[in-house]
C-alpha cells in the first residue's frame, strides 16, 4: 500500500477496517449499517473531542444544522448496545457526544483475530 490510510483501527476490543467497512468486536464480526459504520468512523476519527448533535447530523447524513430528529440518539444507542461501549461513548449533555480517549488505541496493519500475548 503506498499511501497513508491505515489498513486498521484498533478502539480497545473493537477493529475497524475502513478499506472493506468491516467491524470486529473481541475478534467477533459485528454487522453495523452504513450510517452506524460512518458515525463509529467519525467518533474514531476525533477521540475525546466533545462533538455537537449539528457536526455529527451534517458530518455524517449531510444534514442541515438545526434540524431537530431523534435518528442520531438512535443511531448512538445502537453503536453502545452492538459494541458494547457503554460508558466509552459518552453523552455530553446539552451539546453531544464524546468517545472518550481509550486505554489502547493503535493503528497499523494487523488482522483483528491474531492472539497477542504479553510476555
Amino acid at each position: 500500500m503506498t499511501d497513508n490510510t491505515p489498513t486498521w483501527t484498533v478502539y480497545n476490543s473493537l477493529t475497524v477496517a475502513p478499506l472493506s467497512h468491516t467491524v470486529y468486536s473481541s475478534g467477533k464480526e459485528i454487522h453495523l449499517p452504513e450510517m452506524e459504520y460512518q458515525l463509529l468512523c467519525y467518533f474514531l476519527q476525533h477521540p475525546g473531542q466533545t462533538i455537537s448533535r449539528e457536526t455529527l447530523m451534517l458530518a455524517v447524513w449531510g444534514n442541515p444544522p438545526g434540524l431537530k430528529t431523534r435518528t442520531l440518539d438512535i443511531h448512538v444507542c445502537q453503536l453502545r448496545k452492538k459494541l458494547k461501549l457503554g460508558s466509552s461513548l459518552q453523552t455530553v449533555f446539552r451539546v453531544g457526544y464524546r468517545l472518550h480517549l481509550p486505554t489502547n488505541r493503535n493503528e497499523g496493519e494487523h488482522a483483528p483475530h491474531e492472539n497477542r500475548r504479553k510476555k
